[in-house]
């Protein structure tokens, strides 16, 4: 009898083993998440802008936006996966997309604890495990006035940016 409340008793005192949570899921859409992340990073500028042709179009997604943010980010984390910068008030931008690269500007001197302007790659459906390849670009980024502003077009992202973190006036630019 002592030794089954002896069991008992044991059993009651030792921790139950947490479960760890759950992990962030890994593929989408059977493309690597960092697969994805990489693939937008190396994207160039000629893929994402719907057929113009600018001056610093061979320059990589990821070049470009550290050029443009410069000292004011001190960081940009690049993920992959689902599309995030999805509006339903344009067609459009409406459908829910798996393939996509996200990189989030970390600033500086942020106005507020929500103020990470976002960069979005979209790829077209994957080819054999692999991205397939970039097309377009979507962004979200608080502007100066302090309210989000959701584009389409890099170079409408680039004025956003300018508009709220002038350039430096030594700093060369790639103008079209």
């Amino acid at each position: 009898m002592k030794l089954v409340i002896l069991v008992v008793v044991t059993c009651t005192l030792v921790p139950a083993v947490p479960t760890p949570p759950k992990a962030k899921q890994a593929t989408t859409a059977s493309v690597s998440n960092a697969a994805l992340a990489a693939a937008g990073r190396d994207a160039t500028l000629n893929e994402i802008d719907y057929g113009s042709a600018y001056c610093d179009g061979a320059m990589t997604v990821d070049a470009w936006l550290k050029a443009l943010v410069g000292n004011h980010a001190r960081a940009i984390n690049w993920t992959g996966g689902a599309c995030k910068l999805v509006n339903d008030l344009n067609p459009i931008d409406a459908a829910k997309w798996p393939w996509c690269a996200q990189a989030t500007v970390l600033l500086v001197q942020p106005k507020r604890r929500d103020d990470n302007p976002m960069v979005e790659i979209y790829f077209e459906k994957p080819d054999h495990g692999r991205p397939g390849a970039a097309y377009a670009f979507r962004s979200v980024m608080m502007t100066r006035d302090g309210g989000p502003d959701y584009s389409r077009f890099r170079k409408d992202f680039e004025a956003e940016w300018h508009e709220r973190f002038p350039r430096d006036p030594g700093a060369v630019a790639c103008e079209d």
